[in-house]
């Protein structure tokens, strides 16, 4: 069988793009014939038996879905109510060629149930089939760092990603500021960061566009990762950090993440408030938070960033 697979943009940082070739590999061991590209002539597009549209609103997406054979689009939370939102005039202009091209598909592929659901409701009754398929499949979830913690130095968190408006950076960046200046005098809770002066219990790097052994040092730096995110794709860095071992701290902008987790606690000052985890205790994640106020974000990781705060320095 003869595929295509269509991305507006195939760079190393591109999500969409990675989650393209996760699949693609694996057509390619099932004996497919797979071949990529940003733009399709109808010629190519008419001898696929299968065109794969990964993301979304974009004319070179829209053409493919005009003129493909047997048409599979994989948005990636495209729909997300909140980021329809952002930029929503440029959306709103859009949306009636977007609508007319997705119902011409013969499916749509879903990261998450989340994720179908954003499709129905934005697509209603013309909507075709949506397939839930598993992107964690692709990965090794099950492996725990058991390297010792460092004492004698703060703790470290890596973000991992662009600098986006919907990444919810400008969060996570006032939760640690206002952990290192509620701690930063009591030398006397936490010993082993010493006793003169004062004390920041937290290091924040924020590492974007990094590859190779840039991005492995970053990761070899962390005690965790921390994804503040308000609307996700599917979240490869938190599949990548548990790869790796490492601590997660997330949140229900990414719910791919959120399913078959155990409560952990009921957080009531926040409207649907849970704090839940998975993955053997090394993935926390945030309920209530995407829809909560900033104050209610900012509270949220800092509650959680503490409590690794107090883990690191048993």
């Amino acid at each position: 069988m003869k595929i295509l697979h269509i991305c507006a943009g195939w760079e190393k940082w591109n999500g969409a793009a990675n989650i393209a070739r996760l699949i693609m590999s694996e057509q390619v061991r099932q004996g497919h014939a797979v071949s990529s590209c940003t733009w399709a002539s109808i010629r190519q597009l008419r001898s696929a038996d299968e065109v794969w549209i990964h993301c979304g609103w974009l004319p070179c997406l829209w053409w493919a879905a005009l003129w493909g054979r047997d048409v599979r689009w994989v948005p990636e939370a495209c729909y997300d109510p909140i980021r329809r939102v952002y930029h929503g005039w440029k959306k709103a202009l859009a949306g009636p060629i977007e609508r007319f091209c997705l119902r011409r598909c013969d499916k749509i592929v879903a990261t998450c149930e989340a994720e179908a659901e954003w499709i129905r409701d934005y697509l209603g009754k013309r909507c075709p089939s949506v397939e839930v398929t598993d992107i964690k499949r692709f990965f090794n979830l099950s492996h725990v760092d058991h390297a010792e913690q460092v004492e004698g130095r703060p703790l470290h968190l890596l973000y991992l990603g662009r600098r986006h408006p919907l990444k919810g950076l400008e969060y996570l960046e006032s939760a640690v500021a206002q952990l290192n200046a509620k701690w930063g005098n009591r030398s006397d809770l936490f010993p082993h960061l010493g006793t003169t002066g004062s004390i920041r219990l937290i290091d924040l790097k924020v590492v974007s566009n990094a590859f190779g052994e840039e991005k492995e040092q970053a990761w070899k730096w962390s005690d965790a990762l921390v994804l503040p995110t308000l609307s996700e794709n599917f979240g490869l860095v938190i599949a990548e950090a548990l790869e790796r071992g490492k601590r997660v701290i997330t949140t229900d902008g990414a719910p791919a993440w959120g399913e078959n987790l155990s409560r952990v606690e009921h957080v009531e000052c926040v409207e649907s408030g849970e704090i839940l985890s998975g993955y053997e205790g090394r993935l926390i994640y945030l309920k209530g938070y995407r829809d909560g106020t900033p104050e209610e974000r900012v509270w949220l990781l800092k509650n959680v960033i503490e409590e690794l705060v107090c883990h690191q320095s048993k």
